[in-house]
């Protein structure tokens, strides 16, 4: 839903994550690429912690700053843009992070150019935001597989290898890996049994370009969800063969549905991650924010 113009002096306020993997070392060069392609930045900040991050985003929505950019990866992103949900402005997302899941879902480009032109050409639209335990997500809430890859990543390692500290960590988690009994009850449907993965969704995309269903989107008011019940050899090779095509949600391997909310359990209790950062442990309770958030698009989300 798109939802008018930006304010028309294209003035900014712009909040960076300095501990992000670039935010430290390009938030400059962000700036000035955001003023190349005709923005005012009116207020720029800096952050070094997470506390004065949310300060920031909190003093800055509460004064009703029509247009708010923010640097970082998506653990930073998150919390911005659940600061940001429910009010009058608008949010600028520029990935300066690792993995820029959602960046890659609401289809803005990296590198400092080509997200500021993106930018300085995109629409402001409304888009959704989970909510998982009361906690605000914008891109997944997950467990199993992706929990165990998030615990053998070491820490420190993302901002100095990046991507590539992931493939060690992929291989240690899939030797690790067991099954566990889960339970979902949504507004749609339920299903219960065993699985090595489960995920929920308030966008489109996850682990990079995949989709997480057929369906998905992150404007329809909806979460998707789904569990892979596999851990053999196969069935994960399967998986990981429908994640490349699109065609994982019709293997029957794979549970599916859209929900509005959901109420999820687990034996044994499973640590829960949301948008890449370690949360809480099951129970999970899931539910939906729609069109919560204003977000600056380069095209209107399908």
């Amino acid at each position: 839903m798109v939802v008018g113009v930006v304010n028309t002096g294209r003035e900014l306020v712009f909040i960076v994550n300095g501990k992000s993997r670039f935010g430290a070392n390009r938030a400059k060069e962000a700036r000035e690429a955001l003023e190349k392609e005709g923005f005012k930045v009116r207020r720029f900040e800096t952050c070094v912690n997470k506390e004065t991050f949310s300060r920031l985003v909190k003093e800055t929505v509460e004064s009703e700053e029509p247009l708010i950019a923010i640097g970082g990866g998506d653990g930073t992103l998150r919390l911005a843009a659940e600061l940001m949900a429910g009010s009058n402005s608008t949010m600028a997302v520029f990935p300066l992070g690792t993995g820029n899941a959602w960046a890659n879902d609401l289809g803005i480009p990296l590198g400092s150019a080509q997200t500021a032109r993106c930018l300085a050409n995109a629409t402001p639209e409304l888009i959704d935001i989970g909510v998982a335990n009361g906690r605000g997500f914008v891109n997944v809430a997950t467990f199993g597989l992706t929990a165990l890859i998030v615990k053998n990543l070491h820490d420190g390692s993302k901002s100095r290898f990046g991507k590539w500290v992931y493939l060690p960590a992929i291989i240690r988690s899939l030797r690790e890996l067991r099954p566990f009994n889960l339970r979902v009850e949504s507004d749609s449907d339920a299903y219960e049994g065993q699985a090595t993965l489960f995920v929920a969704a308030a966008g489109r995309t996850h682990a990079g370009p995949f989709q997480v269903t057929r369906s998905s989107s992150n404007c329809d008011g909806k979460l998707s969800l789904y569990a892979l019940d596999s851990h053999d050899r196969v069935g994960l090779i399967k998986f990981g063969l429908g994640l490349l095509t699109g065609m994982h949600t019709f293997l029957g391997e794979v549970w599916s549905c859209e929900a509005e909310s959901a109420k999820i359990s687990t034996s044994p209790a499973k640590r829960i991650i949301v948008d890449g950062e370690r949360s809480e442990t099951t129970p999970l309770a899931l539910s939906i924010r729609a069109a919560a958030l204003r977000v600056l698009v380069p095209g209107t989300q399908e």
